[in-house]
């Protein structure tokens, strides 16, 4: 194999290689995969490592152009339980028109953490449309400092799943003097539904949860775990946005099977084709 690819002076064979990555990719526990590919756990690792790593240096050459601005960023949190007492904490940013996910950011639930993924989110101030938030209250003053310009503050909506009522469901109201019913037109003209709800992010937490949810099973090397659990993250950001065609992006037969693959990324205008993950490993840095 040629110098710069995944392949090259590596002991393991090309399939297995690819069946390592393919497993982690859905979510397969690390700790679970030497007696399928007779490669040690270590070594595993060390190879998801460089293909993180290949992720991240591809995405960082395909550069948003700058008319990118996602019209509407649903915020929210993802939490994991492992045992119970420990926590793996993150927040998300999704651009939901074009099912992009954005950025992450992993910590703790304060708003030190929260700051983080709204100081990625500053290159689109004045622009963004639509916010949608839930009820968590350190939101609200980091949408007027990384998402307002000046007097001028996206449409907000917030879902607040803490309380519910039998005819109206989770209560919803609009920030900053704005309309809960201005919110609710703008969504409509995007093609997001008639009331306010941040389904579109949470649908995608929960696949990353499922991702991560061997997680919750294991009680030894936590901090590992943790650290793991980033790498998850990041490879199914990876995987989400440039690999995997979108089923409601992408045109598809009578049956629903997809006829023209669309990512996010090409419906964002970021990349113009689907990028496949061999693309990927054999690309020379």
């Amino acid at each position: 194999m040629k110098k710069g690819t995944i392949f090259y002076k590596k002991k393991m064979s090309r399939e297995t290689i690819l069946t390592i990555v393919y497993l982690f990719l859905t979510g397969y526990p690390i700790s679970n995969m030497p007696p399928l590919v007779h490669v040690t756990e270590r070594s595993i690792r060390n190879l998801l490592e460089e293909v993180i790593t290949r992720f991240k240096k591809y995405e960082a050459l395909i550069v948003a152009p700058s008319d990118y601005i996602p019209k509407i960023i649903e915020i929210d949190e993802i939490y994991i339980k492992i045992q119970g007492d420990r926590e793996f904490y993150g927040w998300l940013a999704y651009d939901a028109e074009n099912k992009y996910l954005i950025d992450f950011v992993t910590g703790k639930r304060d708003d030190d953490t929260l700051e983080k993924v709204f100081k990625k989110l500053k290159k689109y101030k004045g622009k963004t449309e639509l916010v949608l938030i839930d009820a968590y209250k350190g939101y609200e003053k980091f949408i007027e400092k990384y998402l307002a310009d000046g007097g001028k503050k996206p449409l907000t909506g917030v879902i607040n799943k803490s309380q519910y009522t039998k005819t109206e469901g989770f209560v919803t109201y609009a920030l900053f003097g704005q309309s809960k019913q201005s919110v609710e037109d703008k969504m409509a003209s995007l093609g997001l539904g008639k009331k306010i709800t941040t389904a579109l992010i949470e649908c995608l937490n929960s696949q990353i949860r499922d991702l991560c949810n061997y997680m919750r099973r294991r009680s030894k090397r936590i901090p590992r775990l943790l650290s793991w659990g980033e790498k998850a993250i990041s490879g199914f950001k990876f995987l989400h946005n440039f690999l995997k065609a979108h089923l409601t992006l992408s045109e598809t037969s009578s049956k629903n099977w997809i006829t023209v693959p669309v990512t996010p990324c090409m419906n964002a205008g970021i990349c113009n084709h689907q990028i496949s993950l061999i693309e990927i490993l054999t690309f020379q840095f």
